[in-house]
């Protein structure tokens, strides 16, 4: 009798178990996507280390939740699932800016940069070349007022350097020597038909460079700039910076 009086509260458990864990699988598989995706940006680019965190622990947390079965809270469940998965989207969605020394993520972070916030890097490399020192790339996303840039810096062979000079001398619309430049500005006597004014006869010319990489250097530096804007509150440019009698190239993106 006793069996029979227990038999609808069990099912009803059951019932309740079994709802918990089909909203709680629906979550994981979202979760684990989105952790998957982070994790790649985590260790073939460099950044979203705490996202990753955070999506590891609650990944766990809902397997755990699972394999033990919840009899409450279904409602308050998905509420808070949903939540975190939202703000877990829109933080993975933002931009994440990275320093590197590791040549091997080269590509991986160029098509990051390329695809999160649709910078064309036109005056890239497709690849490192296989000997190289002072290795060195940077990604600063630009945000609201902010001007971001994307550069990479190295030393290699004399030889590589020329096939650079001859490639990005033929694609510049402007040739500058560095030394012209003052904190990374200058302004050029002519505008070039192919670079953009979008500021009055703005002459200004900026260009993202790593000032500490240069310093001692700039005597012998031309900066080749390959695409520019004219404007000084918010300029764009790109351009290849060579240097062959101390055999130093960087390959930067401003904007």
């Amino acid at each position: 009798m006793e069996n029979s009086v227990n038999a609808p509260d069990d099912a009803k458990i059951r019932r309740k178990k079994k709802y918990n864990r089909i909203a709680d699988v629906i979550f994981l598989v979202q979760f684990l996507v989105m952790t998957v995706f982070s994790g790649y940006s985590f260790i073939m680019v460099g950044t979203d280390c705490m996202l990753t965190v955070i999506g590891a622990i609650w990944l766990f947390l809902l397997i755990l939740s699972i394999i033990k079965g919840r009899k409450r809270f279904l409602l308050l469940g998905i509420i808070v699932n949903l939540f975190c998965l939202v703000v877990y989207l829109f933080l993975l969605s933002f931009p994440s800016s990275f320093g590197s020394a590791k040549q091997w993520r080269y590509d991986h972070q160029r098509r990051y940069v390329e695809i999160i916030q649709n910078i064309q890097s036109e005056c890239f490399p497709d690849k490192i070349p296989e000997y190289t020192s002072d290795y060195y790339i940077e990604y600063i996303p630009g945000m609201w007022q902010g001007t971001g840039h994307f550069r990479v810096h190295f030393k290699t062979s004399a030889k590589q350097l020329e096939q650079y000079e001859k490639e990005y001398s033929a694609q510049a619309i402007y040739t500058i020597p560095l030394t012209d430049f003052n904190r990374g500005i200058t302004a050029v006597k002519e505008i070039s038909p192919k670079a953009a004014v979008s500021h009055g006869d703005d002459k200004s010319l900026m260009v993202a460079y790593d000032q500490d990489y240069w310093a001692g250097h700039e005597k012998d530096a031309t900066v080749y700039v390959v695409s520019a804007v004219h404007n000084w509150n918010h300029p764009h440019s790109g351009a290849v910076i060579i240097n062959k009698t101390d055999k130093m190239v960087e390959f930067t993106h401003l904007g």
